[in-house]
């Protein structure tokens, strides 16, 4: 990386940091898990038009689960194109500390979700700055040294693909907060 890039990146994460500060720390009370999420916010990188179509597939499967979705997709070149069946930004929305800018990112933030997941591999620091603001009661995304972004990471490598990340998505989600009822004696 480039000196540039770095000090890019520092502004990025002290305003990152600025701004947790002022964020409400309460979250809503309850357990969540994919199952009892009745609202998701799916965040992901609509660049490649097959990411894009498993994206829409998978949110499709959950609609059909009765879950209140919405989509945030980013595109990481300049396409302004309203056909697109979700919102989005791209890099050009982004300001100079690489903070996305736009209506639909405020919007997507201030959504207050069941579930945030960023279906994305590998961590990008759009998405990172995104989950770590978002008033989503459970955050989960790809793993990443900023703790801060996630409540629950997913580790698998980055050459892997979407489906498996999903996979691993939902396997772990449906093992945290099982009820789980007394054995039969």
């Amino acid at each position: 990386m480039g000196l540039l890039q770095d000090i890019r990146l520092m502004a990025h994460r002290r305003s990152l940091k600025r701004q947790l500060r002022h964020k409400s720390a309460a979250k809503g009370k309850g357990a969540v898990n994919l199952k009892n999420a009745s609202s998701i916010g799916i965040l992901f990188d609509a660049t490649s038009l097959a990411d894009r179509d498993d994206i829409l597939h998978y949110a499709e499967q959950l609609r059909k689960r009765n879950k209140r979705i919405s989509l945030l997709g980013f595109f990481n070149d300049a396409t302004d194109s309203d056909n697109y069946p979700f919102k989005f930004f791209n890099r050009k929305q982004m300001d100079w500390a690489l903070r996305p800018n736009s209506e639909d990112v405020r919007e997507f933030i201030a959504q207050d979700f069941d579930l945030l997941l960023n279906i994305d591999p590998v961590s990008k620091v759009h998405s990172e700055y995104i989950a770590a603001l978002s008033k989503a009661k459970l955050r989960v995304g790809p793993s990443t040294e900023h703790t801060y972004c996630y409540d629950l990471m997913i580790d698998t490598s980055a050459g892997a693909g979407l489906q498996p990340f999903i996979e691993q998505m939902e396997f772990l989600l449906g093992k945290t907060n099982v009820q789980h009822e007394p054995a039969q004696v």
